[in-house]
């Protein structure tokens, strides 16, 4: 019986030397909107990322957000009178990536328009800024 039960308990107690297959390292992307004089008056606008309602951006605010490497779709939520174009990225496992929204209003419609933007300059205009806290959106029931 100890005979058995001795390989057993070294077994474990010491593991499995099998490798565990780890998560893949994700990519970084921060999602940021500068203060505007009346573009969007103030208004947090909903975002996903490939179709996932992810929360809501507000002027003179970022998120940052761990994205599983690959292309991802950007875009935000549309309506009657609001309209998004999407961002299509591809983005690598430990790099961060800068994207900047803009809303621009015309006559009875807004468009909010994104585009990547260089670390350098993105990091000065961050420094300005303040973190959106945001959760996923809740689908209504």
């Amino acid at each position: 019986m100890s005979t058995f039960l001795l390989p057993w308990l070294l077994f474990l107690l010491l593991g499995d030397d099998q490798p565990q297959a780890s998560q893949p390292e994700q990519a970084q992307l921060i999602l940021y909107r500068e203060k505007e004089f009346i573009s969007g008056m103030g208004k947090g606008y909903a975002f996903k990322i490939n179709e996932e309602k992810m929360g809501k951006l507000s002027p003179n605010r970022y998120v940052q957000l761990a994205v599983n490497p690959g292309r991802i779709k950007l875009e935000f939520d549309s309506n009657y009178l609001s309209d998004s174009r999407p961002l299509w990225l591809r983005v690598q496992a430990g790099q961060t990536y800068y994207v900047k929204a803009v809303v621009e209003i015309d006559f009875l419609s807004t468009t909010i328009v994104m585009a990547p933007v260089e670390p350098q300059k993105a990091q000065q205009e961050l420094s300005r800024m303040k973190p959106e806290y945001t959760q996923k959106v809740k689908e209504p029931d």
